[in-house]
């Protein structure tokens, strides 16, 4: 049983997991992403200095949120049987925050509300229909501003649209708590405490949470929607479950001295478990292809006698 980690440098969180998996896997190696070269020949080749990437059994990737596209465009090329917790669909739905909230909602996932405008008039046409306060943002930036009045409002559209940015407009989160799901299990939650507005990307104080089974249904069905298995996903409690964001490379260290569960060997464990699964289902199709064809070749006979 062979783990390719591929990631983004030997952060504590990434050096942490590889330890794990080396408890579990007979071969691990850890690649950093921007050290894999990508060949399209006759055949396809991933390669990182003299080592054939597309060998190993499982792949598990911990990648940045600006390598997203570069992601997906790496792991579609590996083999439909090597084993992937996060799949490569799973960065393109998640690579631009609109775009993963409004699949989840095609998917039956209750998601925060949230509007797109390219343009300043379109952006004043979603506001007058906003409850305030609300947040805006723009997609190329993280942090959002909190408002409490049109004229507000306005004055942040036009700075925004100068400069050709997309402007999100966002209900304000008060109440949201970060999941770690590693299927099946939920692994554990914090709650963030900020002194700032913007809760979902502003800095702040995690501290551990108790959450209903509402909520890590809803943490579930969000990491299956996007087809990943090992991700943090960011839910707003008030008024009701929903889904603010999904991480699909979640710091590790501090969540788990904070929640008091080691979440990297959690991680590993659900890795390999799944993975066992996922090496069995082959085997179990091939059986009942062999049992179809039996059961022809039975029905042939009879029909012949």
């Amino acid at each position: 049983m062979s783990l390719c980690i591929i990631g983004w440098g030997k952060t504590e969180s990434n050096l942490r997991l590889l330890e794990e998996a080396k408890k579990r896997f007979g071969s691990v190696f850890f690649v950093p992403i921007d050290g894999i070269g990508i060949g399209l020949n006759e055949e396809f080749s991933i390669s990182y200095r003299n080592s054939d990437i597309l060998k190993f059994d499982a792949v598990f990737s911990r990648i940045p949120k600006k390598y997203y596209s570069y992601a997906y465009q790496l792991l579609s090329l590996f083999p439909k049987e090597t084993y992937m917790p996060v799949k490569p669909i799973s960065y393109l739905i998640a690579e631009e925050r609109f775009f993963l909230l409004t699949v989840l909602r095609k998917r039956g996932v209750p998601t925060l509300n949230l509007h797109l405008a390219r343009s300043s008039k379109a952006a004043y046409r979603i506001i007058e229909h906003a409850n305030y306060p609300f947040i805006i943002r723009s997609p190329e930036k993280k942090t959002g501003i909190y408002v409490k009045k049109e004229s507000e409002a306005k004055g942040i559209i036009d700075a925004l649209t100068s400069i050709n940015q997309p402007v999100l407009v966002e209900e304000h989160v008060n109440d949201m708590v970060s999941v770690f799901v590693a299927e099946p299990d939920i692994l554990a939650a914090l709650k963030k405490k900020s002194k700032e507005f913007d809760v979902v990307f502003g800095e702040g104080e995690m501290k551990k949470e108790k959450i209903n089974k509402e909520t890590e249904q809803l943490a579930i069905e969000a990491a299956n929607a996007i087809e990943a298995q090992i991700v943090r996903v960011d839910i707003s409690r008030n008024p009701e479950p929903r889904i603010v964001n999904i991480e699909l490379n979640p710091s590790l260290v501090k969540a788990s001295q904070i929640s008091g569960v080691n979440l990297p060997e959690k991680i590993m464990e659900a890795v390999h478990n799944n993975y066992l699964l996922h090496k069995e289902k082959p085997m179990l199709i091939k059986f009942f292809e062999d049992a179809k064809s039996v059961v022809k070749d039975v029905l042939k006979s009879k029909q012949l006698l």
